[in-house]
Parts: C-alpha cells; structure tokens; sequence
C-alpha cells in the first residue's frame, strides 16, 4: 500500500522531476535509519525492537495524515515545489520503514526457526506476503474514493497491529531468550563513568550519574555500530575485490537494478502525465503538468496488483520447477534475456501501457525468479562470503545501483521526451553487458559445483605435530597445506 502512495504523493507535493533526487538522498537516509537500527538491536531484544519500530513508524505515518489532509499544506494544494518538505519526509520515511521492517522481520524470524523448520516454512511466508501485496495494492487502487489521508491512518492501524501481534507472541510463546535484554556498555565501562564505590554503605547512585552512564553507554554503543557498519563495509569490499567470481556476482545482482530504475522512472512521469485532468500527448508534456494524486494512486495501485499477482505465480509454480527443468544456469539466463527484450520492446514502442505491462512482468521475475535463483549463486562460496560480500551486495550494491540509474535520469529535468533519448543507448549496452556477466557466472557455478570448489576458503595453516614414536626435538614435523 505505501509503496503505491509513495510516488503519487510525491507527484502532488514536489513533481516527479525531483523523484530521481529524491531517490538519491534516500540511498544515505536509509543507510543512517539502518545504522542506528543496528545500534538498537545491541541494546534491546527483537521483541521490544518490533514495539519500538512500529511505535515510531505508526505515529509517523498517523501524523503524516493529518499533515496531507490540511487543506493548506497537504494534497489539497495542488501547487508543487521542492520547497514542499512534506513530500519529502513522505517519501523517506516509506523507503526506511520498507527497508527496516523487512529485515526485522526476517532477522527476527531466522532466531526463532533452524534449517529444517525454515525449509518448509519460508515458502509459504514468501507466498503469502505477495498475498499481503496484492491486497495493499488493491486498496491503495481505491484512493480516488478513500482519500490518501484515510488511507496513511489504515497504514498506521496496520503498522500499530504488528506490535500487538509480537505481543500476543510473545505471550503465548513466552520466548524468554529473545526477550532478554543486552547492554553494549560493560560493568567496568560504566562504573568507571559512575564513580567508584565508597564501601558497603554506599547509597543509591545519584540522579546525575545514572543519566550520565546512560549517556556514556548510548555513545559506547553508537560508536561500536559505526565502527561494525565501517568495517562490515571494508571487509565485504576486499572480498569482492580479491575474488573474479564474487566480482561477477556483483555485476549479476546489480545491473538489472540500474535499468529497472530507469524504466521505472520513465513509466512513473509518464503515469502521472496520463492521470491529468487535462490530458494531452505525453511525448509533448513536462512533469509540470502532472495529474491528480489519487488517480495516479489509482494507476499505481492496479500495477502493484498486477506486479504481485504476478510474482506469486512465478514463485509458487514456476520457480521450482524451472530449476528442475533447466538447472541454475540457463534458468538464470530467462530474466535477463526477457529483460534486453523489453528494453528493445519500450524503446520501439514508448507507450504508457507497453511500459505498464512489461515492467510489472519484469518486477515480479526479480522478486519470484531472478533473486532466489542469483541466491544459489552463493552456494560454492565461503561463509565469509556469504555474510559479509552478500550483505555488501544486497545492501550497498543494490542501492548504489539504483542511485546510479536515478542520478542519469536526474538530467532529464522531467522532460519525458528528452528522458527517452538519455535512457535509450545505458539501457540497452548495460542489458547486453548484464546478460553476458549473468552467462558468466552460469558457467563458472557449473564448473566450481562440478568440481567441489569453494570460493573463499583460506589456505590451511602449517600445522605442527609429534611423532608418538620420537619425543625429542627431532620428532617435531611440518606438514604444509598439500600435504595435508
């Protein structure tokens, strides 16, 4: 539901020339919001994490509401400005509640279930979160009749249940090790800040001193976060780096992202030219001319149905049978093949509908097939790399990706036409380039599985032995690692 608000409201306040901006500052306001949700998760336990989120975030977006239903300052005033702050608080705060509730969730869920439990169990969670996407997007259709307002307070009553939910849980499951609470400051650490102790008769600490190691252990916790974010940054760069095939991952998990970005760009201006009250050729209007809020809304709101639907048909029907069928490397090749043919197909034909069409089926073969297939990927690689480089992909990658298509849009300036020309060659050369990494990497996954090789694995160290024979010093031996 908010992903199908998120544009539209934008569209209303500020206009989609500033959408690709908007984009851009959101890459560094997202990883901010991410890096004091890690500080958060070393403090206090998932359960009261999810209370805290859900807490901020559903009195945000209730606020926001009444923000967008002033007459003066919300939807209703139909003049757009950057100037229009509200818009963009709307927009980041839809992009960091996205970013943060989804790893929440599954970071939550990943502690409570072993491997066997979440073999069976992620399937259906997947299936029926597309299940929530249809319905979200299928109201969201509705905003010409609900209001947008009305539905940012559905939204924050949605928001708020989740809370109840982990509550209801954790009552009736009474999960005690995910209710314990951490501290990221020491004993020592924080006496040392509180004062020594003045023997058996000392009293209470004071007021004062508590506050103050309070606040020592908020700067311990934050400083060890940055450090931990730095270094988590650092360490998967160098392993993507030492390694051609964690290299190749990268441009496979990547690139499609820089294109989709582009195209998703194109098919939003000209979305919000077609839902004008004054419709007239799109080849030949501005985004100054942008329509109604809840019709876009409306619009979005369809894709979003037809995206979802979509991909849950891929993945519970076809996913696994692809995979059977056709093997990890030429089940690969489908999405980006379909993509270089829709890049050809909406440069041919640059229609509203065309674009509307062959990007809901490109999103939800990213969601249903292309991710989970690009995750097997991994499997011939070490745990380092799979933490460490794969969160460094999945994260900073994929959003670095997405800054990049937005930043080659940004000159455009919200002409549509001049936009079709500037997308037109990135497209195409990064499509071609994507499709032959993604033949690559088939290749090399074929080769490293068929020959038992990790990627990634250290060296064995010289290991020193005893002879059970020789006790002396001449019974001390090294073996190298190919001996070993």
């Amino acid at each position: 539901m908010l992903d199908s608000l998120k544009d539209p409201i934008f569209s209303g306040t500020v206009g989609m020339a500033y959408q690709p901006t908007a984009r851009l500052c959101s890459v560094l306001t997202t990883l901010v919001v991410v890096c004091v949700y890690d500080y958060l998760t070393s403090v206090i336990s998932k359960i009261y994490l999810f209370h805290t989120v859900c807490a901020i975030f559903g009195m945000t977006f209730f606020v926001l509401a009444t923000y967008l239903a002033d007459p003066v300052d919300g939807l209703a005033n139909v003049e757009r400005s950057p100037d229009r702050y509200l818009g963009w608080i709307c927009y980041f705060a839809i992009e960091s509640y996205g970013s943060l509730m989804v790893a929440l969730f599954w970071s939550f869920t990943n502690t409570i279930m072993d491997l066997e439990q979440a073999k069976g169990a992620y399937g259906m969670i997947i299936s029926v979160a597309q299940i929530g996407a249809v319905l979200g997007s299928a109201v969201a259709t509705n905003a010409t009749v609900i209001g947008i307002p009305k539905l940012f307070v559905l939204v924050s009553l949605n928001i708020l249940s989740i809370s109840l939910a982990m509550k209801l849980y954790s009552l009736m499951f009474r999960d005690r090790d995910t209710q314990k609470r951490c501290r990221t400051a020491t004993e020592s650490e924080l006496s040392e800040l509180l004062g020594p102790s003045t023997g058996s008769n000392r009293g209470p600490p004071r007021q004062e001193n508590v506050v103050i190691g309070w606040v020592v252990q908020f700067k311990i916790g934050l400083t060890s976060t940055i450090r931990k974010f730095c270094g988590g940054f650092y360490e998967g760069l160098m392993l993507i780096i030492r390694h051609p095939y964690v290299m190749l991952l990268l441009f496979v998990a990547t690139l499609d992202e820089t294109i989709v970005a582009m195209l998703d760009y194109q098919f939003k201006l000209l979305a919000s030219v077609s839902t004008s009250s004054t419709p007239t050729d799109p080849s030949l209007v501005h985004s100054g001319d942008e329509g109604d809020s809840s019709r876009f809304a409306h619009l979005l709101g369809n894709f979003g149905v037809l995206t979802n639907l979509t991909s849950f048909i891929f993945a519970f029907f076809g996913f696994a049978f692809l995979i059977r069928k056709l093997g990890v490397r030429f089940a690969l090749l489908i999405f980006p093949t379909c993509l270089f043919l829709t890049v050809i197909i909406t440069n041919l034909v640059p229609n509203l509908w065309v674009l509307f069409v062959f990007l809901s089926t490109m999103k939800s073969m990213i969601f249903s097939l292309h991710d989970p297939v690009k995750e097997l990927l991994f499997m011939p690689t070490s745990d380092a790399i799979k933490f460490k480089a794969g969160a460094w992909i999945n994260v900073f990658g994929s959003r670095f990706a997405k800054a990049c298509g937005s930043f080659v849009v940004t000159f455009a300036h919200g002409d549509i036409h001049r936009l079709r020309v500037l997308v037109e060659m990135p497209c195409i050369i990064i499509s071609i380039v994507f499709m032959g990494c993604v033949y690559k990497a088939g290749l090399d996954f074929d080769y490293l599985t068929s020959k038992n090789i990790t990627v990634g694995l250290e060296p064995i160290e010289k290991t020193m032995y005893v002879s059970n024979d020789r006790k002396d010093d001449d019974s001390v031996q090294m073996k190298g690692n190919d001996e070993l």
